[in-house]
């Protein structure tokens, strides 16, 4: 059976052949990449110009004070965004909302020991 299967091209259905056939295609499968990459937004690029622009949207949009620009603030969460290599991600609402909760609590509680009160 098995001289005749390899003369006619025949794969053999034999419980031990099928086994190892079936091994031999698992370990010859290449597993995809495609769940593992993620892809990037493109960056746009710095220019003094560009960061005008949209320094001005921002204020018009807002309905930012004008010298809100030169908030320390401000200038301060420029400085940390121009230092990240990939890019910033910017927080929901959502969490913005529950970390400025949590400071409200923290700068709270801080208050009552600093005064010696008890909550």
């Amino acid at each position: 059976y098995l001289k005749w299967a390899a003369e006619n091209d025949f794969t053999s259905m034999l419980p031990r052949d099928t086994k190892w056939q079936w091994e031999d295609s698992i370990l010859s499968m290449q597993s995809s990449l495609n769940a593992h990459l993620v892809q990037k937004v493109p960056m746009v690029q710095y220019s003094d110009a560009a960061f005008c622009d949209t320094a001005v949207q921002w204020v018009i949009e807002t309905d930012q004070a004008i010298h809100a620009l030169q908030h320390l603030a401000f200038q301060k969460l420029i400085s940390i965004a121009s230092k990240a290599t990939n890019g910033v991600d910017i927080p929901t609402w959502k969490q913005t909302q529950q970390k400025i909760i949590d400071l409200f609590k923290t700068n709270l509680c801080n208050l009552c020991k600093h005064l010696q009160v008890l909550p």
